[in-house]
């Protein structure tokens, strides 16, 4: 199971924007009536393929979500991108005290068996961090990333 957050992790951090989801891909019968059940209503449904789940982008009450499946129609986790002031205000409160020379780049609300937790990204001008925190505020991890070069032409 931890094998599956870790690429469950993997796929986020990569960005929800980068998702390369192809209209073709075979979506079995449960994985479609859980994602129904789960997600009624959502659109510009789009799925892609891994070795051990399937994974739903779409738009669902004006967010871009993945929504991972495994095989059996188990809805494993999802990923939402969301505003700064939709955080829960223990989280905004705990990145006030600690980052607040930093400017926000993404946010993300992540949803699995684990809970509900959130994962940020921040930047200033020589930094980038990866900053993962539940929803209490507490700091539950912080990863420095590399912060890509921008070049003039």
């Amino acid at each position: 199971m931890k094998k599956i957050f870790v690429s469950l992790s993997l796929m986020v951090t990569l960005g929800l924007a980068t998702v390369h989801a192809n209209d073709n891909v075979d979506v079995n019968y449960k994985i479609k009536e859980s994602f129904k059940k789960e997600f009624a209503g959502a659109t510009s449904v789009k799925w892609a393929k891994d070795k051990e789940f399937q994974t739903a982008t779409f738009i669902f009450y004006d967010h871009l979500v993945m929504a991972y499946f495994d095989t059996n129609g188990e809805l494993l986790g999802s990923a939402r991108d969301i505003a700064f002031y939709e955080l829960p205000m223990a989280v905004i409160n705990s990145i006030d005290k600690n980052f607040a020379a930093f400017d926000f780049m993404e946010v993300l609300e992540i949803s699995n068996a684990e809970g509900t937790f959130y994962r940020i990204t921040i930047e200033n001008e020589h930094k980038r961090y990866n900053i993962k925190l539940d929803a209490g505020g507490n700091l539950l991890r912080t990863t420095r990333v590399k912060k890509p070069k921008i070049v003039n032409a």
